[in-house]
């Protein structure tokens, strides 16, 4: 399988030929289509949801769970802390450390972000009926286990970059 992205992420690489190569078109095509509409900022939404659910943590703590590289995390909290949605103050017992916390305008946007995307998901997902959405929820769960059993030497090439801290992160949310 080729992890590489397209130049244009719209067109397949080549028609599917096999129906895996047809189911695997349809889950990209929907993962795209599922993380454009419910919102972008990735990277910031989840260290504020991570921030509002498990209270301050060192930058160090918080890149860790995050799976991403300093410079990244340090552009992400930058961007959070110049909205006002986050506090970076140094560690008194360590001054090489920075604690990270959220503020209220922080949880006050989580909160937001969260009933917008509830509302979102509610129009996505009306096509399927209550049945349908429950039997969608068991094919995927069981894809999902599958391919988190897999070792990873015997992944092809392909790393699945957050499998660590999985929890963090919401439906339709990449690790980068």
């Amino acid at each position: 399988m080729d992890c590489r992205k397209k130049e244009n992420q719209n067109e397949p690489m080549s028609e599917p030929v096999t129906r895996q190569e047809r189911l695997s078109e349809l889950m990209l095509q929907t993962t795209r289509m599922l993380n454009h509409s419910l919102g972008g900022r990735c990277s910031q939404g989840r260290v504020l949801r991570i921030l509002n659910r498990h209270g301050s943590m060192t930058q160090q703590d918080l890149q860790n769970r995050l799976n991403i590289q300093p410079s990244s995390t340090s552009e992400i909290l930058t961007k959070l802390e110049n909205a006002g949605f986050i506090t970076r103050k140094r560690d008194e017992t360590d001054r090489r450390r920075f604690i990270i916390a959220i503020t209220e305008a922080g949880r006050a946007d989580v909160q937001e972000h969260w009933l917008a995307r509830r509302r979102r998901q509610s129009v996505l997902y009306d096509v399927l009926d209550s049945e349908e959405q429950e039997e969608m929820i068991r094919l995927l769960e069981k894809l999902r286990a599958s391919w988190e059993a897999i070792p990873i030497d015997r992944r092809i090439g392909c790393v699945f970059p957050c499998d660590a801290n999985a929890g963090d992160r919401e439906v339709g949310e990449r690790c980068d």
